[in-house]
């Protein structure tokens, strides 16, 4: 009995410990939009008219990763690269990043989920992905919240472009 109850004690200390500390762990929300962004009401990064499919309603395949590319010193590239279409379960995310002397400088969306909810959520994620991918210099980003989906096709099609740019 004294086993049983020292167990589920220290069990729930244990359960206390690990929540604590990954609260702890998230920091503080950030807008990727500015000042002035916000005032104007745009999102940097975001490319209008954007939809997903074709008239006739079916989805084009997946585009391959594919760079403009204008120096070929991998550690020093320079160009546009666009990344891989990534498909979700709510569309086709596809981004092209612009890599100046091998660092990133600007990420624009190509493509992104279309329709219902989706246009409210990339809205707000899109910006933010955006800003999380140029603070890091990488495709190693945070998750928006409600926009998991959304934010793991970003950061693999922005993987892709970056890898181009390496190659």
């Amino acid at each position: 009995m004294r086993a049983t109850t020292a167990a589920l004690a220290l069990t729930g200390c244990s359960v206390a410990l690990l929540i604590g500390v990954r609260a702890g762990t998230g920091g503080l929300p950030r807008s990727a939009l500015t000042g002035a962004d916000r005032a104007a009401g745009t999102h940097p990064g975001v490319a209008k008219g954007t939809e997903k499919g074709t008239p006739d309603g079916t989805t084009p395949a997946p585009a391959p990763a594919t760079s403009t590319r204008t120096t070929t010193t991998p550690a020093a590239a320079t160009g546009t690269f666009t990344g891989a279409a990534e498909d979700t379960p709510y569309g086709t995310v596809q981004v092209e990043a612009v890599v100046r002397g091998g660092k990133l400088t600007d990420v624009t969306v190509l493509q992104q989920t279309h329709g219902g909810r989706s246009d409210q959520i990339d809205a707000y994620a899109l910006p933010v992905l955006r800003s999380e991918a140029l603070a890091a210099g990488s495709a190693d980003i945070d998750v928006v919240s409600g926009a998991t989906y959304t934010s793991g096709g970003y950061a693999r099609s922005l993987q892709a472009a970056l890898d181009a740019a390496r190659r």
